[in-house]
């Protein structure tokens, strides 16, 4: 009897455990939480919604430092400990990012395992705030960079202390990503690029895989140009992505000296390629009907490389017909660094 009678008791508090923890559950779901310092936190971390919602009911809108700190270490001891655990596979995969404003730019290249996932929007959405940040902190040291004549000067931005828009550094929004995609995600560079007043940094990259936003691809190329008083009103940001392009698929090594090109012998051909079609890179560019000298095919120094749109000129008589010069480039290649340290 006495036995009977301790299992119906253990039975009871057993009961009575369980309809606490239901009831608190229930509870915390039904806890309402202050919009404003909800959305603030989730500004301010980039956390999940129901991540932020349990900081908040756990401290209250009153402790938003004592929230971002338990969210920053809840994701640390998620996230890091993925990150640590896949740190050794490969990553083959990825994607290169470039972003560019005035003489100011950004290349940043993060590798992860599968295409499947370099593919996908999580993977980009992180790529692209990675870019961003990396844009934002060469935008705010462009003043302190003694950039000399005819340098694009590349300075890696920390993976560490480069913070993001939602206050996250390089390194945990890879983290976090790695926690989300299951996937080893490295970033390769973040290149803060610069070049001296009244140059023009443009990029492209190929192919185009990128945001509605940014660019994004296996390649990826910088220009730095510098338009004259003589120049054509062909626009500077379709000038540079033709370049971009040449770089990319012809595979230009370095800027080299100009050739002895001949001198445009029809000026009137000027408003004919000015009024050409923006859309579309398959046209040729019949504005130069002058001799060249011998191009040599093999050649890898840009400006005396065959234009690939008109391979009748060198880039440096296609550039010099619109009264631009090429003040320098960047190449980049999706993989090309690890290539050569095998």
């Amino acid at each position: 009897m006495l036995r009977l009678r301790s299992v119906q008791l253990a039975g009871s508090i057993a009961r009575r455990l369980l309809s606490s923890e239901a009831a608190a559950t229930t509870k915390e779901s039904e806890v309402r939480v202050d919009k404003t310092a909800l959305m603030k936190l989730r500004k301010q971390t980039g956390y999940s919604f129901v991540n932020c919602r349990k900081a908040l009911i756990k401290f209250g809108p009153e402790r938003l430092p004592e929230a971002i700190k338990y969210l920053k270490e809840l994701a640390d001891k998620e996230g890091w400990q993925k990150a640590a655990k896949l740190s050794t596979r490969q990553t083959t995969q990825g994607v290169v990012c470039v972003a560019s404003k005035g003489d100011v730019a950004a290349i940043v290249e993060v590798a992860c395992e599968t295409d499947f996932v370099a593919r996908g929007e999580e993977f980009k959405k992180a790529v692209e705030e990675i870019t961003n940040a990396t844009l934002q902190a060469a935008l705010a040291q462009k003043t302190a960079q003694n950039v000399s004549a005819g340098q694009i000067l590349s300075v890696p931005a920390s993976l560490e202390t480069t913070k993001t828009a939602e206050g996250r550094s390089i390194a945990e929004v890879a983290a976090m990503t790695v926690g989300k995609l299951r996937e080893n995600i490295t970033v390769g560079r973040a290149d803060m690029l610069f070049a001296q007043p009244g140059v023009e940094l443009r990029g492209h990259a190929h192919p185009k895989e990128g945001t509605a936003t940014m660019e994004m691809g296996k390649f990826a190329s910088v220009i730095g140009l510098l338009r004259t008083q003589e120049a054509t009103s062909f626009p500077t940001e379709r000038l540079a992505h033709q370049l971009c392009q040449h770089i990319i698929g012809m595979r230009s090594e370095s800027l080299g000296s100009p050739p002895e090109d001949a001198v445009p012998k029809k000026s009137a051909a000027v408003s004919q390629e000015a009024k050409a079609p923006l859309e579309g890179d398959e046209e040729l560019n019949a504005f130069y009907e002058g001799e060249t000298t011998e191009i040599d095919a093999d050649e890898t120094q840009l400006l005396r490389q065959a234009f690939m749109l008109n391979p009748s000129q060198t880039v440096n008589a296609y550039v010099k017909s619109h009264g631009a010069e090429i003040i320098n480039f960047v190449r980049v290649e999706l993989g090309a660094d690890k290539k050569g340290d095998e």
